[in-house]
């Protein structure tokens, strides 16, 4: 989420407050009527079917946007490719030479002549726990940063797993260790964290977040949210987390695994509580795993959990949240939440399975899942990177828009 441009989870997209044909709203109970729509993801560009993904995205103006796509080859490998849009029409880009060797590539971008692309060292798989080395491939080279003409070279002796930009000369990031990285231009300096960061979000110089977890040693871990204010990170209280009463224990713990701010007194975070229940009730061998979603809002002076979603249109993971810079967000790919609560839900595009009722067979239809969106900068349109997948398990990458109307 934060602006995740290290792509999973970690989970994002945006969107503006939505009108609703006869002003019919939803609160957040679990309504079992489906609930209003708010509109439909359109198809901006789709790549060729095969074993081709998306990977990440990040608009950088109203005429611009990259983005980055994997291919599966043999023995589990990928290969990436770069894809870029200018003045309406989405184009291959060659990756330079100092990364074509990267499997997993990510994007962060400032404006036009601030975009990044560096490699992704988990790989695109969270840390589990403190400690734990990276699960991508990632070896030592540098990140690349376009200027609006051309490529620079920007070295990094260590891992990257999240990276964010405020400037050219000001870029954050998160080593594999979980520790914050600042670029001042020159040099990345480490600047310790008093937790363990998983992903980084910087709005300026003055303001940055990081959401992770914090390990004790006579309690579970708990989810953690710092914030940097131009001259020292600041860990902000948060509730505790605990196992069920009545379960029996066999792990516990939490996690905060995305933020994103729209202003310094709006930002939202995603996170789970994970229980593992050894209860053995009727027979049942296995321990029970037991996930509490959390999405919790930043109203500039603490942070307030926040109901979820009608059951009508929830995912199974919240996967992205991101404020729209007036109250509201889109949570997930289906669900959007005005500033006064209320919930929205969003149609797939024509002829994908989803929210759209579509006269097409199941076998023909296509499910969809976003893996990465971002708002243009100065509109109210989002972009995401999404997949198409057939019920053949045939994977086509696509890139989906969504412009909504305020009411």
């Amino acid at each position: 989420m934060g602006r995740r441009r290290s792509g999973r989870p970690v989970w994002l997209v945006a969107a503006a407050l939505l009108l609703l044909l006869g002003g019919c709203r939803i609160g957040t109970s679990d309504n079992v009527s489906p609930p209003p729509r708010a509109g439909a993801w359109s198809i901006d560009y789709l790549g060729p079917p095969g074993q081709v993904q998306m990977a990440d995205l990040a608009a950088v103006s109203a005429t611009e946007a990259w983005a980055v796509t994997e291919k599966r080859g043999s023995a589990g490998s990928w290969k990436p490719a770069l894809l870029r849009l200018l003045n309406g029409r989405w184009s291959a880009v060659q990756i330079p030479a100092q990364l074509r060797a990267q499997p997993w590539l990510r994007l962060a971008a400032a404006g036009p002549r601030s975009v990044w692309l560096y490699p992704d060292a988990w790989g695109g798989v969270l840390p589990q726990k403190t400690g734990d080395a990276p699960s991508g491939p990632w070896e030592r080279c540098p990140a690349l940063r376009w200027d609006g003409t051309r490529w620079h070279q920007v070295p990094l002796d260590f891992p990257p797993v999240d990276l964010d930009v405020v400037s050219p000369d000001d870029a954050w990031a998160l080593d594999a260790s979980g520790a914050a990285r600042h670029w001042d231009g020159t040099r990345w300096r480490t600047v310790p964290l008093p937790a363990r960061g998983i992903d980084i979000e910087a709005r300026a110089a003055d303001d940055v977040w990081v959401a992770g977890d914090k390990a004790f040693d006579d309690r579970p871990q708990q989810p953690a949210a710092v914030h940097w204010d131009g001259s020292g990170w600041q860990l902000t209280p948060l509730r505790r987390y605990q196992a069920p009463y009545d379960a029996e224990v066999a792990d516990n713990g939490s996690i905060l695994s995305g933020i994103r701010a729209g202003s310094a007194g709006d930002a939202w975070a995603l996170g789970v509580h994970s229980v593992i229940d050894g209860r053995d009730d009727d027979g049942r061998e296995e321990p029970r795993e037991v996930d509490e979603r959390i999405l919790l809002h930043w109203s500039g002076t603490r942070w307030r959990p926040v109901p979820g979603p009608p059951r009508p249109f929830r995912d199974k993971t919240y996967g992205q949240a991101v404020p729209d810079g007036t109250g509201g967000m889109l949570l997930g790919a289906w669900a959007y939440r005005t500033a006064e609560g209320t919930y929205f839900r969003i149609d797939a595009p024509p002829n994908t399975a989803g929210w759209q009722e579509t006269s097409l067979p199941p076998l023909q239809r296509r499910s969809l899942t976003v893996e990465e969106a971002d708002v243009i900068p100065g509109t109210h349109t989002i972009l995401a990177a999404a997949d198409l997948v057939g019920h053949d398990g045939v994977t086509q990458p696509a890139v989906i828009r969504l412009t909504l109307d305020a009411p």
